[in-house]
């Protein structure tokens, strides 16, 4: 394994651990606050973190398994690890979802008085400075990397960071007498997070479903393979993602006089270039032989 491999894998486990630790350290915080204010909206929040702890130790699992290098019985590697953990992921979301709909709406039926809203407020001003803690760290380890679990983990307490804010605001107002704000923002809370589930099921099947990268990967190709004169065109580009491997297959057309050695020196010449445009990607590609002009034989070739 090249250090550099090392060293990414070693910052991906590191964040997949720090975003479990956050989300337990969040729970225990949200749980005594919860119990102190009986706030459905806190409810939600503390749901929402154990739906995050265990959305975090499913990623863990799953980052530690695609990173095992391929294998005789898995040649692609084990990328698609993560997708697969995703759909576990969205599976717990929308359970927790349920039950959030259910108690928002029965709060907004019987609303209650909110106690302690001062130990409430603390606990959503820990959480924040906590969360945002968290994202800087996935931030980094998203740009050295490329993860795309743990961008799509980093984005969740993104938003986490706008629900607590909005907590923040129903402790303080429900002293003024807006009981009714509590269950709205729960429910708002539980809507969301049934979107978030299902937007993390859409997008873990069309990865198992080798969906094409999305992006400007054509015109990028296109743009490399202009690039080569001897480089005739290129035709039947395949892309697809497993985990946070790119594969990349296309058929290059080559003029059919090109030498054995010539056409595989013009092939790896594109095929460094796109992985220099794409880093994580494995690329294939076909030489096809056409047909410029007439081939050049050994009786054609003028007297010296």
């Amino acid at each position: 394994m090249r250090r550099d491999d090392r060293r990414e894998h070693r910052l991906l486990l590191v964040a997949g651990l720090a975003s479990v630790l956050t989300a337990l350290i969040l729970i225990a915080a949200k749980a005594i606050a919860w119990l102190m204010t009986g706030s459905v909206s806190l409810l939600a929040s503390l749901v929402d973190s154990v739906m995050d702890s265990i959305a975090s130790l499913i990623n863990f699992f799953a980052i530690r398994y695609s990173l095992v290098p391929a294998d005789e019985e898995h040649r692609f590697g084990h990328g698609k690890a993560e997708a697969l953990a995703g759909l576990g992921q969205a599976v717990f979301i929308a359970g927790s979802s349920v039950f959030l709909i259910h108690q928002s709406v029965t709060k907004l039926m019987d609303p209650q008085p909110i106690s302690e809203n001062g130990a409430g407020v603390a606990v959503m001003l820990f959480s924040i400075v906590l969360t945002f803690g968290l994202l800087l760290i996935q931030k980094y380890v998203v740009r050295e990397t490329g993860s795309t679990a743990i961008e799509a983990d980093s984005l969740h307490y993104l938003s986490d960071l706008a629900v607590n804010v909005g907590i923040i605001v129903v402790l303080v107002v429900s002293q003024f007498g807006y009981l009714w704000l509590d269950g709205v923002v729960g429910l708002v809370i539980a809507i969301f997070i049934l979107f978030s589930a299902w937007h993390i099921a859409y997008e873990s099947a069309q990865l198992l479903l080798d969906r094409e990268i999305p992006g400007e990967v054509r015109e990028v190709i296109t743009a490399i393979v202009a690039d080569h004169p001897q480089a005739l065109g290129f035709h039947d580009l395949r892309t697809r993602q497993s985990g946070r491997t790119q594969f990349i297959q296309l058929h290059v057309d080559m003029d059919q006089n090109l030498t054995l050695l010539q056409a595989h020196d013009l092939a790896t010449r594109i095929e460094t270039r796109i992985q220099e445009a794409f880093p994580m990607a494995d690329v294939i590609i076909h030489q096809d032989p056409v047909a410029v002009g007439p081939k050049v034989t050994l009786d054609d070739r003028p007297p010296t």
